[in-house]
């Protein structure tokens, strides 16, 4: 793919009308004020790029790379302007046009060459979580400056949670409902979240089965190519894309399951990394967030009450990219006991976004912070968010006394307390 294949698409620059409504919704923008950190800023880069006023050069990069790709603006634009196009866009631009530093372009081929690849990543995690209990906190307190290998490597181990879990659902297998049958669906595991949130992809399994589904998870599943995608790699995002519809497309189920927001945003616009695939269109069609799919059929199953504070982060690829906002709340609410809480600027970014609080480490923990004080402010017991980039970035500047999970992991839990 060449770089002017990837420009931004100038009608979609020109769909900007500089309202300013995304200002107040975007977090780079309130943390700097600065024009250049803001969605419209931004665009007014991609324009004067694009009109040979500007050149690609280290600036510009910067407050590309600085974006979350957090899509506040798109809910706060009255234009409807398609930014999330524009910033992939404008990275895989830059990925192809602008030579990094050789310390980004290092850090960056180690997270592409370990993340998306379970088998790669697994070990490394059990590693890094060892080395993690071993230093304690000093992992926690550690804050190299800038964007480099020292900084990316401090940020990952602080990351990880201080045990990998031991075992994940079987692939190539079909778990039978344990109610009577509502129809079959297929559960995508993923890649970060099969290796270090295999617990949630049980509990999954657990509600879907007991609300009627038989539930296929198939063996040779990949990455789905959101975190390339969201950081400018566009041709890793469509290779892995293609291999996954490949794998998943000719399975006889009647929808896909995903329990991760950013996975889902990426599944459901395969359109876009495959214009010309149309077994990819027919496979997005066919892929819902489980909180939307289990929103839309209803919950039949018996939930026994658990008294929990419950505290809901609204993942961003969730609320703003797909747009699932109720859906979530209405099912956390559907367990008895459960007191759901909302934090002071809940749908501001908790700075995970992807890889981001690894290449842009200290904007992602200045976020970071923020999130876990304005949860602690709630006395929550537990954090619920449904992308394992939030659960990992909030658990890692809140105190130990908070508990993190997806909200199906609760509704698993209440389940088990009714047979138990």
């Amino acid at each position: 793919m060449s770089a002017e294949a990837i420009r931004p698409q100038r009608h979609l620059i020109d769909a900007c009308v500089h309202c300013g409504f995304c200002l107040p919704a975007c977090p780079t923008y309130q943390l700097s004020a600065n024009e250049a950190e803001s969605p419209r800023g931004r665009i007014d880069l991609m324009r004067r790029h694009a009109d040979g006023v500007l050149p690609l050069d280290a600036d510009f990069v910067a407050h590309i790379d600085s974006c979350l790709g957090c899509m506040a603006c798109v809910r706060a634009c009255p234009s409807g302007v398609d930014y999330e196009s524009l910033i992939v866009e404008a990275r895989a631009m830059i990925q192809t046009s602008f030579v990094r530093p050789a310390s980004q372009r290092l850090v960056r081929k180690a997270i592409f060459a370990i993340m998306p690849y379970p088998r790669r990543m697994r070990p490394l995690v059990v590693l890094g979580g060892l080395a993690k209990r071993m230093v304690g906190s000093r992992v926690a307190d550690a804050k190299p400056a800038g964007s480099g290998v020292a900084a990316a490597l401090a940020s990952a181990l602080a990351l990880l949670p201080p045990r990998a879990q031991k075992s994940h659902p079987a692939g190539g297998r079909l778990y039978a409902s344990s109610g009577p049958k509502r129809g079959t669906v297929g559960l995508m595991t993923g890649c970060v979240a099969s290796v270090i949130f295999s617990s949630t992809q049980k509990a999954a399994i657990d509600v879907l089965r007991a609300e009627g589904f038989d539930v296929l998870v198939p063996g040779g599943q990949g990455c789905c190519g959101a975190l390339a995608e969201h950081a400018g790699e566009a041709g890793l995002a469509g290779r892995m894309a293609k291999a996954l519809v490949g794998t998943l497309s000719r399975e006889k189920v009647d929808t896909w399951i995903t329990t991760s927001a950013g996975c889902g945003s990426t599944l459901k616009s395969y359109s876009r990394l495959l214009p010309d695939d149309a077994r990819a269109a027919q496979f997005s069609a066919r892929v819902l967030d489980i909180h939307e799919f289990l929103y839309q059929q209803g919950l039949r199953a018996e939930y026994r009450p658990l008294d929990l504070r419950v505290a809901y982060h609204p993942a961003c690829h969730l609320a703003n990219a797909q747009g699932i906002v109720d859906e979530p709340l209405a099912l956390l609410r559907s367990i008895p006991g459960c007191e759901i809480l909302t934090p002071a600027q809940a749908g501001t970014c908790c700075g995970s976004a992807g890889i981001y609080n690894l290449v842009e480490p200290a904007t992602a923990e200045r976020l970071g912070v923020a999130k876990a004080a304005s949860i602690a402010e709630l006395g929550a017991d537990v954090v619920a968010a449904g992308n394992p980039g939030c659960l990992l970035q909030i658990s890692r500047y809140s105190g130990p006394g908070l508990e993190s999970a997806h909200p199906v992991e609760l509704l698993a839990r209440s389940l088990r307390a009714v047979s138990g």
